[in-house]
Order: C-alpha cells, then sequence, then structure tokens
C-alpha cells in the first residue's frame, strides 16, 4: 500500500528517470565539462530513450507527456526492442551491397568494423521511411515512441538519429558514434562514414559545420525548436537557465550556446527583479557583466526598500545603484524618519550631509520647542536660575534657527539670573 502511495505521488513513471532527473539537476555554471560530458554518455548507454524523453519534459515543457503517457510510450519501447531483435535475427546482412553503398561514396569500408557497420545497416533498414518510420521536420521525441506493430514512428533529424543512437548503444557502446552537424540539419557519424537517418542511407556530406562526439546530440534537441503541434506549459526561467547551462557544458558550439546562456541569465534576472528578488537578479546580472542591468536592479531594489519604509536596505542599493539623486532621497527619507521619531541630533547628521537647510532649521526648531516645554512652568528669577542651562542651549539653538526674536528672549533671561 505504502509503494503504491508513494508511486502514486512520484513525478516519474521508470526508475531511469529519477536517475536523469538528478544528472540534470546537479548541472551548475561551474560543472567541470568533462565530467559532465562523462556522466551524460554513462546515461546514454544505460538508457538513452527515458533521457531524451525525461530531458524534453523538464526543459521543453510539452503537456502531453504526463505519467501515463510516457508509462504507455516505455511499454511502446519494450515492443520496439521485441520487434527489432526479430528483425534482426530473420534478416540477412549482404555486406558486399553494403561495402558498395559506402564505397559509391568514395569512401573506405572500414573492414576492422564490419560488424557494427552490419548492425547500423540492420538499423537503417529496419527505420527505413515507409513502412515503419515518417519524417516531420520539428517533430518532439514522443512521436517516435509508438508501437510500430500498429503505427509509424514519427520524427525529424535530430530524433530520428537519437532512435538509431538508441538501438545501436543495446548491443555496442555508444561513444562509437558521432553526430556531423551540417546546415540546419544532422546525421549520423561512424568511421568516417555518414548515415542519413532521414533517408536510411550512407553518404559523404562534405558541407558540414562539425563533427561531434555523440553526447552533443543531447545539446542538439536541447537548442532543437519544440513541436509547434503540442501544447507547451510555462517552462520556469531557472529551468531555462539549467537547460542552457547543460548545453553550455557539453556542447562545442560555443558561439551558440553562449548565446542561449546568456539570453537565460537576462530573463531570469528580469523575472528575479520583477518579483523583488533583488539579490538574486544581481546575482545573475553579475554573470553577464552587465553593468547597466545591476545598476537598474540596484535602483529598484533602493525604490522598493524606501517605499517599504527599510531604509538601511535603501541606502545599501542606492550606494550599489550609483544615483546621487536617488542617494539624497534615500538619505532625506532616513532624516525624516528620525525626525519624526524625535532623534533631533541624529537626524540632522543626514539632513546636513545633503545640504537640507530647511530640515536643519526644523530639526533646531524642534529641540528649541522641546526646551521650551521644560522652561514653560517658570514663574520666579529664582526658578530661572535652576534652569541656566535649559536658557543658555536656547540661546545656541536661536542661533543656529537664525531667529533673532527667539536669542533675544534668552539673552534677556540669562541677563535677569
Amino acid at each position: 500500500m505504502i509503494k503504491f502511495i508513494l508511486n502514486l505521488i512520484s513525478p516519474y513513471v521508470h526508475p531511469f528517470e529519477k536517475k536523469a532527473d538528478k544528472f540534470f539537476q546537479s548541472i551548475k555554471s561551474t560543472s567541470n565539462p568533462e565530467k559532465v560530458r562523462s556522466e551524460l554518455q554513462i546515461l546514454m548507454s544505460r538508457n538513452l530513450v527515458v533521457l531524451d524523453l525525461w530531458m524534453e519534459k523538464k526543459y521543453k515543457g510539452y503537456k502531453y507527456l504526463k505519467k501515463g503517457v510516457r508509462r504507455r510510450m516505455y511499454e511502446n519501447v519494450e515492443m520496439l526492442n521485441k520487434e527489432f531483435d526479430q528483425y534482426v535475427v530473420r534478416r540477412t546482412v549482404k555486406l558486399a551491397q553494403i561495402r558498395g553503398q559506402i564505397e559509391s561514396h568514395g569512401l573506405k569500408f572500414p573492414e576492422q568494423f564490419s560488424q557494427k557497420i552490419e548492425y547500423l545497416s540492420l538499423i537503417m533498414s529496419y527505420l527505413r521511411p515507409g513502412k515503419r518510420y515518417e519524417y516531420l521536420v520539428s517533430a518532439n521525441f514522443g512521436k517516435l515512441l509508438k508501437d510500430p506493430t500498429k503505427e509509424k514512428l514519427i520524427g525529424d533529424c535530430n530524433q530520428i538519429v537519437t532512435l538509431y543512437t538508441y538501438l545501436y548503444s543495446r548491443k555496442f557502446p555508444v561513444s562509437d558514434l558521432k553526430i556531423k552537424i551540417l546546415p540546419k540539419h544532422v546525421c549520423l557519424h561512424f568511421e568516417g562514414i555518414d548515415i542519413e537517418a532521414t533517408n536510411a542511407t550512407f553518404h559523404h556530406y562534405k558541407d558540414f559545420e562539425y563533427i561531434l562526439p555523440i553526447t552533443e546530440l543531447i545539446s542538439t534537441n536541447l537548442l532543437d525548436v519544440t513541436d509547434d503541434t503540442e501544447q507547451t506549459g510555462e517552462i520556469d526561467p531557472r529551468t531555462v537557465v539549467k537547460r542552457a547551462q547543460l548545453a553550455f557544458a557539453i556542447s562545442s558550439m560555443r558561439e551558440l550556446v553562449e548565446r542561449n546562456l546568456k539570453a537565460a541569465y537576462q530573463n531570469l534576472g528580469i523575472t528575479m527583479m520583477n518579483k523583488k528578488n533583488f539579490d538574486s537578479a544581481i546575482f545573475f546580472f553579475e554573470k553577464l557583466g552587465d553593468q547597466e542591468m545591476i545598476r537598474k536592479a540596484c535602483h529598484n531594489a533602493a525604490i522598493h526598500y524606501l517605499n517599504s519604509g527599510k531604509l538601511k536596505k535603501a541606502e545599501f542599493y542606492a550606494g550599489r545603484a550609483g544615483s546621487e539623486d536617488l542617494k539624497k532621497s534615500v538619505t532625506r527619507n532616513q532624516g525624516v524618519k528620525l525626525y519624526k521619531q524625535g532623534s533631533y541630533n541624529k537626524a540632522l547628521e543626514y539632513f546636513k550631509r545633503i545640504g537640507d537647510d530647511g530640515m536643519v532649521k526644523a530639526c533646531y526648531q524642534a529641540q528649541y520647542n522641546k526646551v521650551v516645554r521644560k522652561v514653560k512652568g517658570v514663574k520666579t528669577i529664582a526658578d530661572a536660575r535652576k534652569h541656566r542651562a535649559d536658557y543658555q542651549k536656547m540661546l545656541d539653538l536661536a542661533h543656529k534657527m537664525g531667529n533673532e526674536e527667539a536669542a533675544g528672549f534668552a539673552r534677556d533671561m540669562l541677563g535677569k539670573i
């Protein structure tokens, strides 16, 4: 019963989903790229299908990838494995024909890898477009994970290369394979031979951008556009940053992933700023080295805390914002707060700092009035003598206020006593 309840509330429907999620959660901006790639390659070898599907759920936000749907997809994969294994047993590979196809492109047939070439050719034959597979641009990975005995598997170049890689990894090390990045396209690459998974043919593409380790298949899937035929939910900006950090850690396409990571930091910083989480906003803007946005976040923070009455925080952020007008406004509000509390000496420090003569006089006036209340009950000269210090203070304050009438009164009283 307990196990049933735990399964019910768990976000996972497959044990490997938890492993994949733990890996994705562990990625940080400071993660060691070599370690990340090594861990990723191990995960790809163990179960690329679950890894890639969980990645789509986590980082692309497809609403259809609910627990029941994913569970059914994994069942379909088991059906696919079974049917493919049966296909391999029934199928006779004509190695001479494969050699001829490869050599027709001016490529040398790698004799030492003939067993692996044979297996790849079986994957190609099984997934040849028509009977079991149909190409569709920008299709999500889930469209490939159908029951092959009942429906066609649908996918774009990234997704069908992923499925090829998964089937290959069931028998041979996934590290044998590479991917070749072409203009707006990707194909599988093995020992100098291009495998065009979308039409199950051997090729030798000469116009290409990169030949990359198979781990970078994950980054190409991350960077690929979403399937516009499926609804997607709003993705939390922190998740977007995690996605960009993962791509940054494993991808050789530095210009693209750096641009994406910067955009993710920028968007998350703005989101945090709008949510009044100013320290987090500043943290991400600092990662970008964007001084203008750092100043803006500090300025907004100072205004927010000024309006909230948290003047110490307002003072801190105003100082970082570098706006003299803002610092002056915060200082004045600090003085006003102390003035209202009756802390006139402390308030004077703030008003003098910003040269607010009006409030400086107001503080002296308030102090003067306070002393006046002390001597209000004086009726005789004898009583007045007891308040000599107070009358002297009144004289000093009257001078500071520039109030000659008040100063004259204090001098007159001091003369009498």
